[in-house]
């Protein structure tokens, strides 16, 4: 019993941190009902007409659920495009009533077989969520849900997530909902699946985003990964080591400078709703592969492979590689696979090709090929002391194969299937070989303004961790109970090489520089090399038995690393009140307005406002444009509020973080904007009304006029904003 209902006890005990942070008991109620009815429930059913005949409950509602919330972002995109938003819930009831309908569908869900699941499975699966509880209840406290009065500071990107969530509940993917000047050329899926579930269950929309989903993924992301795991290595214990791979195996740290980036990131909901979708596309081609699917299964490779690209832009490019790295392994090793891996390589290499064209319009989003510059995005280049001691290109290959190196740590056990001849031939091991490779070698030759190559590396942990997990069960497979000696020597030398280095020479500092961290390299490498040595002096075959406690030692050091991390994280009180002059502030009063127009406008009118940096300057001097509070919560089209984020904005501004400060590349638009806000007149008045604006949102933070009558008529007062109605022109 406490295995079977382990997952619905660790999803309720999630669901309390959120309740305690101003969620209310009935909207978590009512998302977990419609997201088990409107996606896992048509997901489930579509993965048991194509799924091998044996397979287990909780993988059919892992699976279940990376499927369906397919379904729930593509009902949300046509829904809100077409303006019918009884279709975000009757398409996918719909599907529900037609496979269940239809004999022939019926007959194949039912003959699908479950088996029962090891009573821990779940349990312990499900205990893995634990490393996600610090995360989460920070993210709490970075993005406040409600205050009582005054002004706070929640995160930057919040309410860009929020916005744009509004603008797939009721407009579609059309343009950008803080300036109506530029296209949505962006990864909005998860922001579908977000209005989806906002809208099928009534649920606010900044309740969904920022408490239930950031609640619910954790759970979502486990199960998945260790189901899958046990999907390809048959071994029920791999699944629970795969999860706590993705959650607890942070990148290897060896200079005392942890880091808990992954799998999940919150402030990012592309990136742990993308994860779903890329592991059971791997499955899906895995259980080809090994001509277990039934038929239909291939149509979920483009369905799976569009929605992880428009999730998550950095998925997809991981899945083209490491089919790459197949076909190119299979010419040396198994030239029969070519015939399935090389219609399979087209089809996600159109699937990405589509996302490039229709979803981000074409646009790189300001990621560039810039392999000299690379480094300096890391932590590390930083604390060797950046330029002035980092500036030889052997500094430069030492800071980027560290950085790789400590990535691609929690994969280390694909060694172990890369060793064996049979695991050199089968397509799955070259796979997540080569998305693995493809994620952290990113990190060595992309640059961006907002440092967003580090999510090719977060979006290969679970590819990572599936690799480790698969090379594990190969490493049993041959040595049996004699794994005992390699498993033991490794947890500890792992440990011993995760605290042993800074121990002996300390942390990492500027002052120390490289060659503090060659020494502390050294170190390691010594724990390492130990550790494969004693495990060839007491365990046989000695080859295995060395490759095992090799790739335990890292896996181990690397969970130590971040559990060491998640203890030093510091949980701080609630955001503190800050005046309205304050970089990020903002009110309630303010958010209130603008609630005000949502409930009291269509969803095809515009809103105009005086306010668009971070902090109440000019728009003209360079300010911060991150200022997306008034589309967030009018859930309406503005005409111009923040322009950060936009494709133009860093096609304009490449280098650095320039293009969050660059001026608008319509400086009449916004004169136009600004001066009828603070110098009303009726010419200003007519250009704007015909422009499409309805309502104006006056910020007091910026100059404006007493009133805008008769120009505009006031319909809304509170003592931080006014909002005005603009008449139509006649």
């Amino acid at each position: 019993m406490l295995g079977r209902f382990a997952p619905a006890v660790a999803l309720v005990g999630l669901l309390v941190f959120a309740i305690a942070a101003d969620l209310p008991l009935s909207s978590a109620l009512r998302a977990i009902v419609a997201l088990l009815l409107t996606q896992v429930l048509p997901g489930a059913l579509i993965w048991r007409l194509v799924r091998p005949r044996d397979g287990s409950w909780l993988e059919d509602l892992a699976m279940g659920f990376a499927i369906g919330s397919v379904i729930a972002i593509g009902a949300q995109t046509v829904a809100s495009a077409g303006r019918m938003p009884w279709l975000s819930t009757g398409i996918s009831l719909g599907i529900v009533i037609l496979l269940a309908g239809l004999p022939a569908s019926r007959r194949r869900i039912l003959e699908a077989h479950t088996s029962p699941l090891p009573w821990w499975f779940g349990s312990l699966t499900s205990l893995t969520t634990v490393i996600a509880i610090p995360q989460l209840l920070g993210y709490f406290r970075q993005v406040p849900l409600t205050w009582a009065s005054g002004y706070q500071r929640p995160h930057v990107d919040a309410y860009l997530h929020l916005a744009l969530s509004a603008e797939l509940a009721h407009r579609g993917p059309v343009t950008f909902p803080w300036v109506a000047s530029e296209p949505l050329a962006y990864h909005w899926f998860s922001h579908a699946w977000v209005a989806n579930l906002s809208v099928v269950s009534g649920v606010e929309l900044d309740e969904t985003l920022f408490r239930f989903m950031p609640a619910f993924l954790p759970l979502a992301v486990v199960l998945i990964v260790a189901t899958a795991a046990m999907r390809l290595t048959g071994r029920a214990w791999s699944g629970p080591v795969a999860a706590v791979l993705t959650l607890a195996g942070g990148d290897l740290d060896l200079f005392g400078m942890p880091s808990v980036r992954g799998a999940l990131a919150p402030l990012s909901p592309s990136l742990g709703l993308s994860v779903p979708m890329l592991v059971s596309l791997v499955v899906v081609l895995a259980c080809r592969w090994r001509g277990e699917a039934r038929s239909g299964a291939i149509l979920l490779i483009p369905v799976l492979g569009i929605a992880a690209a428009g999730t998550k832009g950095s998925t997809l490019p991981l899945v083209v590689a490491g089919l790459g790295t197949a076909v190119g392994a299979a010419l040396l090793f198994n030239r029969s696979r070519l015939r399935t891996l090389i219609p399979e390589l087209a089809i996600v290499v159109g699937c990405l090709g589509f996302a490039m064209l229709v979803v981000f319009h074409g646009s790189e989003a300001g990621l560039r090929l810039d392999p000299r510059h690379a480094p300096e995005a890391t932590g590390l280049f930083k604390r060797l002391g950046g330029p002035h001691a980092v500036n030889t290109y052997a500094d430069f290959a030492l800071v980027d194969l560290a950085v790789m190196f400590a990535v691609l740590a929690r994969g280390t056990g694909l060694l172990l299937v890369l060793a064996t001849r049979q695991g050199r031939r089968d397509p799955l091991t070259w796979v997540l070989t080569g998305g693995s490779l493809a994620g952290a070698g990113a990190l060595a030759v992309f640059t961006h303004p907002g440092n967003s190559q580090f999510y090719f590396a977060d979006s290969a942990v679970p590819l990572l961790a599936l690799g480790s997990a698969v090379g594990l069960a190969s490493l049993v497979n041959k040595m049996g109970t004699k794994i005992q000696w390699s498993v033991l020597i490794g947890l500890v030398g792992g440990a011993i090489m995760a605290l042993l280095p800074t121990a002996l020479i300390g942390v990492l500092t500027p002052a120390g520089s490289i060659p503090q961290a060659i020494k502390l390299l050294a170190i390691a490498g010594a724990v390492l090399v130990l550790a494969g040595v004693l495990s060839a002096l007491t365990a046989r075959p000695r080859r295995a038995a060395v490759l095992g406690a090799v790739v335990v030692t890292l896996l181990s050091a690397g969970v130590i690393s971040v559990v060491e991390a998640t203890a030093k994280t510091h949980l701080s009180a609630a955001l503190p009140h800050v005046t309205s002059k304050e970089a990020l502030a903002v009110s309630r009063d303010q958010i209130v307005a603008a609630r005000w127009i949502r409930d009291h406008s269509s969803i095809e009118d515009m809103v105009m406002t005086n306010r668009h940096c971070v902090t109440p300057a000019s728009p003209t001097n360079g300010c911060d444009s991150r200022r997306w509070v008034v589309a967030a919560f009018s859930e309406r089209q503005m005409l111009l509020e923040g322009w950060t984020a936009t494709p133009r904005s860093t096609d304009l501004a490449p280098v650095g973080r320039e293009s969050i400060t660059i001026a608008y590349w319509k400086p009449e638009l916004l004169a136009l904007n600004d001066g009828f806000i603070a110098k009303p007149d009726a010419a200003a008045a007519t250009k704007l009304s015909a422009m499409g604006v309805r309502w104006v949102y006056v910020d007091f933070t910026r100059p404006h006029a007493r009133t805008l009558e008769p120009f505009a008529h006031l319909k809304f007062h509170t003592p931080g904003a006014d909002v005005y109605q603009l008449p139509p022109t006649s």
